[in-house]
Formats: structure tokens, C-alpha cells, sequence
């Protein structure tokens, strides 16, 4: 029996952030609640969770608090979640790290599945917990193989395991580059409670990160998995429309690894009153005049369109239209 095959397994899905890049959206919607070809990101993410086998699922809510907390309530049996906890993060937001001290008790002695609510990717959950179950490590982490652009990178020696998590400038001197490869953090994870260690005791704002450094500088064993297929970070109006888009255009079986058992709600033949082009994007819930052109746009759940009207590389939102 290895280090972690035993241990029931948890998931938190992380939903407090205030969503301030993809304003004027999340003014009036918390940014796990955009949508991709009209399922929330929050539901996909739940989803794929669910698919992978977990059934105890955690969100925490901070932005918008109500709108998060009502939707997951509301929707978490016809995901498959058979038990659902909200951590409300007050007065302030409590980080990546702080999220998981709040959630301790709920945490115990299980193994957690940590995803960013607010991204698209069709990362195999179940390869990272399969590959997480068969180590030693206190966390697995899903990494890509391509650096961020800016800020930490997540440095892997040949065997796939971490040696640091840093900026190019910041690595440790013991550490040649050369042995290294450079990765991008997918934004989902692994760990063990013995992670807690690491956290603050009482909840405060804490960056996840930092846990697993000193986990590391420790000796605690981290690794990865490699993911090299979808992943977006939707978090501004431009991210929102183009991967709207380009996921209308993925083949079905690509698709179907995002949307798993979710159906995607958006429906090819409702341009009978006005025009749609196969490129865009038209939400079940948007009011669309008579006579409207649509063309390589993407109108959100409860977004108007006005009869006549022409809407051309623009999102369009309950409160917004942006054109690009």
C-alpha cells in the first residue's frame, strides 16, 4: 500500500475572486458563473470533478457571495454531488492558501482536489489523482509545458518531480536550469491534509504557493502531471469571446472532454427570426430581435439584442456590449 491510495478523496472548487479583469461582467455575476457556450464555468468544473469520481464537493464563495452560493445550491444534485459545502469567505478574501485553512474540519483526514473555478481546461482529473493515489508526495500538481508569461514558474527535474517554484531570477543557486524544465501551473492539484502543516491555522489571506515551498524546502515530494491539451483562463471580456468561440469549434469527441455529461445548451437552429453565422455564439436565455445579424460574437445568458440590429465581433452581456 502506498502513501496515499487509502484516503478518500475531497474536492474544493475555488469561486471567491472578485472577477475584477473580466468587469463589466462580474458587476452583476461572479466569474465562475460566465459562461462557455451557455454551461457556466462553475457547473464544468463541478462536473469534471463528479466524473472523476468525486461526490464531496466544497466551493467557497466571496464575490457576489449570494449569486455563487444560490447557483451551486441549486444545481449541485443534477451535477452528481451528493454532499456540498459553501465556505463564505468575510470580511475579506481569504486567498488560495486561507481557502483551505477555512475548509480544515470539512478537509480531515481525505485527500483534496483543488481546481480554479474560473478556468477551462479539460485537464484528465482523473490521471492526477490516479498519479497522486500511486506516490509518496504531499501534492500532485497539473502543470503545463509551456511557462507563464510572467510570475512563477514551476521548475521539473526528468524524474517529474519539483524542484521549486519561482521566477527564473529567484532559483536557488544548487539548481542549474540546464536540468530543469520550465512549467506553467495548471491551477489544479492534489494534496494530502498533511498539507495543513504548511497553512495558517486560522484562516487569513495566504497564498497556496508558499505552502508548497516550504513543503519542498522540507523535503516533502511534489509532482506532476503534464497537461498539453485545452486550458484557458477566461478572466477578461477578450478571453470570455475568443474561447467562446474557439471552443464552438472543437470537434465533439475535444468537446465532449470539457462538457463530459453536460450537453453544451447552445442550439444551432435559433437564428429562425434573425440571422446567425456558424462561427458565433447565442445563449438560449439572450433575447434577440427580429431582423438582427449576428456574426462572430458570443451573447451571453440574458443579454438583448435589439430587432434590426447589427452585432459584429462583439460580446454582448446583460449590461454590456463590447466589440473587437
Amino acid at each position: 500500500m502506498s502513501y496515499n491510495d487509502s484516503k478518500p478523496l475531497k474536492a474544493l472548487v475555488l469561486c471567491a475572486g472578485h472577477g475584477t479583469r473580466l468587469k463589466p461582467l462580474t458587476e452583476v455575476l461572479p466569474k465562475p458563473l460566465a459562461t462557455i457556450l451557455d454551461v457556466p464555468l462553475v457547473d464544468l468544473a463541478i462536473n469534471r470533478c463528479v466524473e472523476a469520481g468525486v461526490t464531496d464537493v466544497a466551493i467557497n464563495t466571496h464575490h457576489l457571495a449570494n449569486k455563487m452560493g444560490d447557483h451551486v445550491q441549486a444545481r449541485h444534485h443534477q451535477l452528481g454531488v451528493s454532499s456540498l459545502h459553501v465556505s463564505h469567505e468575510t470580511p475579506h478574501i481569504l486567498g488560495t492558501g486561507g481557502a483551505l485553512s477555512q475548509v480544515a474540519d470539512w478537509w480531515g483526514d481525505s485527500l483534496l482536489l483543488v481546481y480554479n473555478g474560473d478556468i477551462l481546461s479539460n485537464i484528465s482529473f482523473e490521471q492526477l489523482i490516479s498519479a497522486h493515489r500511486k506516490s509518496k508526495g504531499i501534492v500532485t500538481m497539473a502543470v503545463t509545458r509551456t511557462p507563464p508569461a510572467q510570475g512563477r514558474s514551476v521548475w521539473v527535474n526528468s524524474a517529474g518531480f519539483v524542484k521549486a517554484i519561482c521566477e527564473k531570477k529567484d532559483l536557488p543557486p544548487s539548481l542549474k536550469v540546464d536540468d530543469l524544465r520550465e512549467c506553467g501551473f495548471a491551477c489544479a492539484y492534489v494534496a494530502g491534509p498533511e498539507l495543513r502543516s504548511y497553512l495558517p491555522k486560522k484562516p487569513e489571506f495566504f497564498d497556496v504557493i508558499v505552502a508548497f515551498q516550504k513543503a519542498l524546502t522540507d523535503g516533502h515530494q511534489i509532482s506532476v502531471t503534464f497537461h498539453e491539451d485545452i486550458w484557458a483562463d477566461v478572466g477578461t471580456p477578450l478571453a470570455l469571446w475568443q474561447t467562446n468561440l474557439d471552443i464552438a469549434h472543437l470537434g465533439e469527441a475535444r468537446r465532449k472532454s470539457l462538457f463530459g455529461t453536460l450537453a453544451s445548451l447552445q442550439d444551432s437552429s435559433i437564428g429562425h427570426e434573425f440571422q446567425v453565422d456558424q462561427i458565433s455564439v447565442v445563449s438560449r436565455s439572450a433575447i434577440v430581435g427580429r431582423g438582427a445579424r449576428i456574426s462572430q460574437s458570443v451573447i451571453l445568458p440574458n443579454a438583448a439584442v435589439a430587432a434590426g440590429e447589427v452585432v459584429d465581433r462583439s460580446l454582448l452581456g446583460p449590461n454590456f456590449k463590447i466589440k473587437f
